[in-house]
């Protein structure tokens, strides 16, 4: 049995990132100057004594945490999930990193190092990494309006790229289940950019807010920027992405696919339906190409943590980009832009999530799309990332945020023990 209907897409909020203390109180004094990635943090290669070339070392062996696979176990066993994949980096070395159950049910594929997963919302970050590549290039600035470069989009002459990098446009969010019409549609069509923008136009409202006057959470603003970066590249998402930042995060198994592409090793999207054998009903995502910039990418765990190690050790972005994604922006009144509805992980700096556990910072982005869900999170001083990605997507089942947590805490405990 399958379930097309276009609901629990893409977060209007973060709901995975509750951890530690809470960002109330005297707490939120944290914010005032707060650095989430220090300098002693950043390890850029040190070219200064170049040598003969050296053969790389082989990876330390993986560890065995049984804490760990028993908690993800217990969540296939319980029906939470039919698949998850779980890795956890430090230093730049992976620690652990695990499949467990299926990506698809019909007939049963087990999940296992390579198996993609749609990631939603994560895909941001990379969004806006591509963005500061091409700010570096002199390409355009931060500051520039909308208006450069799609003059036709309404009001694009009040909005800026960076208020569109940190959710402060004021657009509205055309992948809201009210477009369920639309959405319905774009689980079997791929889009061009330009029927992508057509798209954007007719989801109503376009728009909640002025620009710099509050945050809200929009994938409109991520696929304009998408599209952008298309313009000013010549190359299409996909194929940027590709040659600008995974190949240089050394992710091998990421990508923004065509719709329908029928590998194997790709999940396939589920949801609890406890009236099934199995537990699951097979749902669609949209099509990659319709959420574009704002959650179009697929990735495994694995890669995921690449993606974070190449970040902080100077391998995709130059310092002074790294540090405008990773710092808390404010609105025009010079408040913090935040999250209200989300008292762990409130601030957001371009494409990313920031909070604090123990006044020490992480930044974070989760995702969810009909059928997946997924978190990646950085603990810079520690240089500490745990990604976990499932191919069900929480809907009908009380129990599956309280698991997910209980995997990533333990993952965090185990990794800063290491």
């Amino acid at each position: 049995m399958t379930d097309p209907k276009p609901r629990a897409l893409l977060m209007r909020r973060d709901v995975l990132t509750g951890i530690g203390a809470g960002l109330t109180g005297g707490a939120v004094t944290l914010w005032a100057g707060a650095t989430f990635l220090p300098k002693a943090a950043v390890h850029a290669p040190d070219l200064s004594a170049a040598t003969e070339p050296v053969a790389p070392s082989p990876p330390p062996p993986l560890r065995n945490w049984p804490s760990l696979d028993d908690l993800a176990n217990r969540m296939i066993e319980r029906q939470i999930t039919p698949g998850l994949s779980l890795s956890v980096m430090k230093g730049g070395i992976m620690l652990y990193s695990a499949g467990f159950g299926n990506a698809r049910l019909l007939p049963k594929h087990p999940v296992d190092a390579h198996t993609g997963f749609r990631i939603a919302s994560i895909s941001k970050q990379f969004t806006a990494a591509a963005i500061l590549l091409l700010a570096e290039e002199g390409k355009l600035s931060l500051g520039d309006p909308l208006a450069r470069f799609l003059p036709d989009f309404p009001r694009a002459d009040a909005m800026t790229l960076r208020e569109l990098l940190s959710h402060t446009s004021g657009l509205d969010d055309y992948l809201s289940g009210r477009h369920a019409d639309m959405l319905m549609t774009a689980q079997s069509h791929d889009y061009t950019q330009q029927g992508l923008l057509e798209a954007i136009k007719t989801a109503a409202p376009l728009f909640r807010c002025p620009p710099g006057m509050k945050w809200v959470y929009s994938n409109t603003g991520f696929a304009l920027l998408g599209i952008i970066v298309e313009r000013l590249s010549g190359l299409p998402l996909a194929a940027f992405c590709q040659r600008r930042l995974f190949a240089g995060a050394g992710m091998s198994r990421t990508a923004i696919d065509p719709l329908n592409l029928g590998d194997p090793d790709i999940c396939q999207g589920h949801r609890a339906t406890r009236s099934l054998r199995d537990g699951f009903g097979q749902v669609w995502p949209v099509s990659p190409s319709f959420t574009g910039g704002s959650g179009g990418l697929r990735s495994t765990s694995a890669d995921l943590c690449r993606w974070h190690s190449a970040l902080m050790s100077g391998k995709i972005l130059k310092p002074e980009s790294l540090a405008a994604m990773l710092t808390p922006v404010r609105l025009k009144d010079g408040a913090f832009a935040m999250d209200r509805e989300n008292t762990r992980s409130p601030g957001y700096g371009l494409g990313m999530r920031l909070g604090f556990i123990d006044a020490q910072p992480y930044f974070t982005h989760s995702g969810r799309i009909n059928g997946f869900t997924g978190q990646l999170m950085t603990l810079p001083l520690e240089q500490l990332t745990v990604a976990t990605l499932y191919n069900c997507d929480g809907a009908n089942d009380g129990g599956f945020f309280p698991s997910h947590a209980a995997l990533r805490e333990e993952a965090l405990r185990l990794g800063r023990l290491a």
